[in-house]
């Protein structure tokens, strides 16, 4: 029925995102009576818009930052010798679930880096992007 372009997409989306964020610090700033923190939530309403549009459009590399940056935390953790008696197995399933919890942990920070590198890198992008996407014409 409706046929919205990435362009229109991207505007909703980050529109939505942003607002959240500015609605929050409002929020925020009648909670405290204060005015200090609405600057903040103001500016990460702009990252955000800017970030989600550039995800959504498709034509820059933003994505293909943070898909790089977050494959860093997914590594492989070396195998184990162990001396197949109890002592030796209990060694066994702790190190390795110290290695499980060690890599999750890792995928966690290293997504959050990512986010956050893709989120100031396409403060920067996303004017080019959009006309590029503009002058495409979708």
């Amino acid at each position: 029925m409706f046929n919205f372009s990435r362009r229109t997409h991207s505007f909703i989306w980050g529109g939505i995102a942003a607002a959240l964020l500015i609605a929050i610090g409002i929020w925020r700033c009648v909670q405290n009576q204060s005015t200090g923190g609405l600057i903040v939530f103001i500016a990460l309403g702009v990252i955000a818009f800017t970030f989600i549009s550039c995800l959504i459009l498709d034509n820059n590399v933003v994505g293909e930052v943070v898909v790089d940056i977050w494959s860093w935390g997914f590594v492989r953790l070396p195998g184990l010798i162990f001396t197949l008696d109890l002592e030796g197995i209990i060694w066994l399933i702790t190190v390795k679930l110290l290695f499980w919890i060690l890599g999750i942990i890792l995928a966690i920070l290293t997504g959050a880096l990512a986010l956050v590198i893709g989120a100031f890198v396409s403060i920067f992008i996303y004017p080019f992007a959009l006309y590029s996407n503009i002058k495409e014409g979708e």
